[in-house]
């Protein structure tokens, strides 16, 4: 019997780094984030719309962000929450511009999931590239069920969900969210 290898919390797993193409052909480098991508993950929240800060984090935030953001954002131990990050190379300096994450609710076999991509590079299909490198990784992780939460507004995020096969659940609240589900 071939004995599963267990995972190991704050372990790189570079075995998750990538070259994609994005729809006009940009290429695109996605890995796991890093502890220290403190500042490309600050540069990528402050070049965030306000509308897109909303539509990601359900709330107005402060920028420039807290350092307690930082921490919950930045610092994962790739096990009960894990995040990909999309990097380019933006007049000689790595810029991020974007992240799909996981955190698994309750753990180990449900996960809720986030992805935000720059406002400069939405439409791209670097969305639906993190999101089934995301779900790729989930199913080889034993990720059985996938859900979260979307503003009804947020109509690329819902168009997103719905072509990736999400079910969307009818409980629409005053605050109008609508919940997502997927089985793996």
């Amino acid at each position: 019997m071939k004995k599963e290898k267990k995972l190991q919390p704050n372990i790189y797993p570079k075995q998750y780094e990538k070259y994609i193409k994005i729809r006009e052909g940009t290429e695109v480098f996605l890995r796991p984030m890093k502890h220290t991508d403190d500042e490309l993950w600050v540069d990528l929240y402050n070049s965030l719309s306000s509308l897109s800060k909303y539509y990601r984090f359900f709330t107005t935030r402060p920028s420039p962000p807290t350092p307690e953001m930082i921490e919950n954002y930045v610092h994962i131990d790739y096990v009960n929450n894990f995040a990909l990050v999309a990097l380019v190379t933006d007049d000689g300096r790595e810029r991020m511009i974007g992240v799909a994450r996981y955190v698994l609710d309750p753990p180990p076999d449900s996960a809720e999931i986030a992805i935000t991509v720059a406002d400069d590079w939405q439409l791209r299909g670097l969305g639906t590239k993190l999101l089934l490198q995301l779900l790729q990784i989930m199913i080889s992780r034993k990720v059985k069920s996938v859900h979260g939460d979307i503003f009804l507004e947020n109509r690329k995020m819902m168009q997103l969900m719905h072509e990736s096969g999400f079910k969307l659940i009818n409980k629409e609240d005053s605050s109008g969210i609508r919940h997502f589900e997927l089985q793996l």
